[in-house]
């Protein structure tokens, strides 16, 4: 079975524009998927309200509309909510809509900056880790979500001059947030998008995937990260061996909210 369950739209202010509903779903139908999770941004922030959001109603609509028109392709209703621990509106809108899954991402830190757009030549990369993985055990906390998001994002973006980074060193961090994962039931997401990156692989690091496997976590989610229609399904093969090679046989997908395992090798 051929998954991609975090993929964008032109609803998403990150992603190429037009992009609609309706054509993401023909990329992925085109591109052999059986199963896709349409999962545009709503970020959330402490200091300032989501300016950067686009209509998610109008977004979740249309998604609806798509998964009741599907044919050869099952479409799930998803949403990406950034930062749902820092603001109730979050809460209130998960609850409010009626969704297959809900991913939960850091993007932002508690100075509302993306972890994108730090300045890590001035920085203090440690101090800045251990407030990561602060803020991500603050938000599996909270809950409210069924996928935890790429959890290996900071290392995509954080490599500069000769520093490289890596979670090898911050493993006992790693534990905690893993320890949440299972212990909450969230799904751990395969990310491709680091394919397009320095790494030029899929995340998050497999002796993370291994780790997760041994201290026995059993939901796994798998997504492109796509933000154009030619990226669809992109990397999900990598991600699907990867967890192969970690003694996962099933991705978790969800559905009304509830987790149903589906064979990784059918």
């Amino acid at each position: 079975m051929r998954v991609d369950l975090h993929m964008h739209t032109g609803y998403s202010a990150d992603a190429a524009s037009p992009q609609t509903v309706a054509d993401k779903v023909r990329a992925c139908r085109a591109a052999g998927l059986n199963i896709i999770g349409i999962t545009d941004h709503l970020d959330f922030y402490r200091t300032r309200g989501p300016a950067e959001n686009r209509d998610a109603e109008a977004c979740l609509r249309d998604v609806r509309a798509a998964k009741e028109a599907a044919e050869g392709i099952e479409v799930l209703v998803g949403i990406e909510i950034g930062q749902i621990h820092v603001d109730p509106a979050a809460d209130d809108f998960v609850r409010g809509h009626k969704l297959d899954m809900v991913i939960g991402s850091l993007h932002a830190m508690p100075n509302d900056l993306d972890i994108y757009f730090h300045d890590y030549e001035h920085l203090d990369c440690d101090a800045f880790l251990q407030e990561y993985f602060d803020q991500v055990l603050e938000m599996e906390a909270h809950g409210g979500f069924d996928v935890l998001a790429h959890i290996d994002y900071p290392l995509r973006v954080m490599k500069h001059g000769d520093y490289v980074p890596s979670f090898d060193q911050y493993m006992d961090r790693v534990e905690q947030v893993l320890r949440a994962c299972i212990d909450h039931g969230y799904a751990l997401e395969l990310i491709a998008a680091g394919l397009a990156g320095w790494q030029k692989k899929g995340g998050p690091p497999q002796n993370i995937l291994y780790e997760y496997r041994r201290m026995g976590g059993e939901r796994i989610s798998i997504g492109s990260d796509s933000h154009t229609l030619d990226t669809v399904g992109r990397g999900v093969a990598d991600c699907t061996a990867n967890a192969l090679d970690a003694g996962f046989t099933t991705v978790t997908v969800f559905r009304g909210r509830k987790p149903e395992a589906v064979s990784l090798t059918e």
